[in-house]
């Protein structure tokens, strides 16, 4: 073959593998465009809901043990201990499971010393609560001792996030942020704590997106310090708009998971002598959500410290619903309405979601019965089969009257098959007072919602600062995921409530860890709120940390219905005109009657 010829030959079978590169590439895009991330829930198709909403009669059961919540009782005795585990949302490692052991008052040595007697171990304590790893096989055994009120799933911290590039957040020149760096205010001798679930990610961002030192602790069981960098960059993107509002102040980085190890990280705080501390994260059932409980415990002690605890509203406005149990058919389960006694995913438009494979499904309940907790419940999630609904999953923890039990109930569930719709209903296994409902499902919008008093757990406590979410750009709309009080009246009561939150902040803004206008939720609004905060340390001899909230509140700028409300608070962050420096009077700023201790 003629030299040009073996050439022509060569270049035509290098534009065909290359042709072929680019066919298989978009292909792979093709394909990938065609089979979206089955958690997201704007991919989902909407269809009209079932004809019928009310179900067959669903026979009741009785709790598995009156110590024992659902999920533990059904681990107790499954084959497959791991899966189960799995299932039910629990840490299941080295044969032992993670769980809240309730002490009677004045028993906790004994408590103490029949949990390693059993297996098991102590890995942490708050108030009457020991946090143990246990043999599934010795859960029971310790559930019948006389020292042990109650044996139960942690209550897990929640990230408040509604779903790598070097970026600096929107929200800095939002708040006017940026004109207090000029003036020379930027958070310098002042200490934040940013508690989260995991900083992935953080050290390549340190003396860029963070600063070049931090301090970083982990109080999460069995993870040494090197695993703060892991599980989530969550807290990294929240870190990181700490930084970008008060670049010079010392950030303190603490990964938790439980109630637990938000104390642990809390005292931990107090002992640096942090200044503020922000949580963009909330917990589920753990309280009434009056403003009472173990996180209001926990908030005043940080208070009396001098800490000033930022957290976030929730994003559960789209994922709450809450009203009295309704039962005039006299079949035990509740109706959302007339004839409707299943409350089913969807966007709220009367369509319901056809649900893919691999979804987690989490939703829950509380009522008001915290003081007796003899008001049994049900908690029932269903599957469409195309015909009738069909039970997929249900917890039904005791309620008879017994120390530490909890009005509450919660399921975890991932979903298989052919995409379906889901549902969830409450079902009455005993009792008959009135009773007020809250059914929650994060991350996952339901049909029939009720957007008040739709706030986290620890969201709703008068100690912290309670931060909700708007968009970033002008006209600043408010987020329709943001969740709004006001809190619950006296033992999860409907009235009585006092309002929340307090503050709002920027959602849609940009990190390093999330991208351009990735990172929003109030997981975003939270840390802007903290830095503020932190500038105004920095620029003030301010006392107590009531005096930094007075000052931003009464700075905010304000949105919705004319004063304080149940969605915006004061208003949209805005820090006035910075102070020059001999200017110490922050007084002068505020209405003395704001000014809390």
């Amino acid at each position: 073959m003629p030299p040009f010829s073996r050439h022509t030959s060569l270049m035509l079978k290098t534009f065909l593998a290359f042709s072929l590169v680019l066919l298989l590439a978009a292909a792979r895009a093709m394909s990938s465009a065609a089979m979206p991330d089955a958690a997201d829930q704007t991919s989902w198709p909407e269809v009209a809901l079932p004809a019928a909403l009310s179900l067959e009669a669903v026979e009741p059961v009785t709790p598995a043990h009156p110590k024992l919540d659902a999920a533990l009782a059904e681990l107790a005795t499954a084959r497959d201990r791991s899966a189960a585990a799995t299932a039910a949302g629990l840490r299941y490692e080295d044969g032992r499971v993670q769980a809240h052991l309730i002490v009677r008052p004045g028993d906790e040595a004994a408590a103490r010393v029949a949990v390693v007697a059993a297996g098991g171990a102590v890995s942490g304590a708050y108030g009457d609560t020991l946090q143990v790893w246990l043999p599934p096989a010795a859960v029971t055994e310790l559930a019948a001792l006389a020292v042990v009120d109650a044996i139960r799933a942690p209550d897990l911290a929640v990230l408040a996030e509604d779903e790598a590039l070097a970026a600096v957040s929107e929200g800095v020149a939002a708040a006017n942020a940026d004109t207090w760096h000029t003036a020379g205010w930027r958070g310098q001798g002042v200490r934040v704590a940013v508690i989260d679930g995991g900083f992935q990610g953080y050290p390549a961002r340190l003396g860029s997106d963070l600063p070049a030192q931090i301090t970083v602790k982990n109080f999460v069981d069995g993870q040494p310090d090197s695993e703060v960098n892991a599980t989530t960059a969550h807290g990294t993107a929240c870190a990181e708009i700490v930084h970008d509002m008060a670049p010079q102040a010392e950030l303190f980085l603490l990964k938790i998971s439980t109630n637990v190890d938000l104390s642990e990280a809390v005292d931990y705080a107090i002992s640096q002598g942090v200044d503020v501390i922000s949580t963009s994260l909330t917990f589920t059932n753990a309280s009434p959500g009056d403003g009472t409980g173990q996180f209001a415990t926990m908030a005043q002690e940080a208070r009396n410290a001098g800490i000033l605890w930022v957290t976030a509203a929730g994003n559960y406005r789209e994922t709450h619903w809450s009203g009295g149990f309704v039962d005039s058919d006299g079949d035990g389960l509740h109706e959302y309405a007339p004839d409707v006694e299943v409350n089913v995913f969807g966007p709220g438009n009367g369509n319901a979601y056809l649900i893919p494979a691999g979804v987690a499904l989490t939703p829950s309940i509380r009522w008001n019965d915290w003081t007796e907790v003899d008001q049994d419940l049900r908690l029932l999630l269903f599957r469409y089969n195309g015909s009738i609904f069909e039970i997929v999953g249900s917890s039904n923890s005791p309620q008879t009257g017994l120390p530490s039990q909890r009005p509450t109930e919660r399921i975890s569930y991932v979903t298989g098959g052919a995409a379906a719709i889901y549902g969830v209903a409450i079902q009455r296994i005993s009792g008959s007072r009135a009773l007020h409902l809250h059914l929650l499902t994060p991350n996952r919008e339901l049909d029939r919602r009720v957007p008040a008093m739709s706030l986290g757990g620890l969201a709703d406590v008068a100690a912290v600062m309670t931060t909700a979410a708007v968009d970033v750009d002008v006209p600043f709309v408010r987020e329709e995921y943001s969740s709004e009080g006001p809190i619950n009246g006296p033992g999860g009561a409907p009235n009585g409530g006092a309002r929340k939150p307090d503050i709002t902040a920027f959602a849609n803004v940009s990190t390093a860890s999330y991208g351009a206008r990735g990172f929003n939720g109030t997981s975003a609004a939270t840390p802007h709120v903290a830095g503020a905060a932190a500038q105004l340390l920095s620029a003030y001899a301010m006392p107590a940390p009531g005096e930094v909230q007075d000052y931003l509140q009464s700075n905010a700028v304000d949105q919705g219905t004319t004063g304080p409300d149940t969605q915006y608070g004061y208003g949209r962050l805005l820090l006035g005109v910075p102070p020059g420096p001999a200017n110490y009077d922050y007084h002068s700023f505020i209405p003395s009657v704001l000014v809390q201790p």
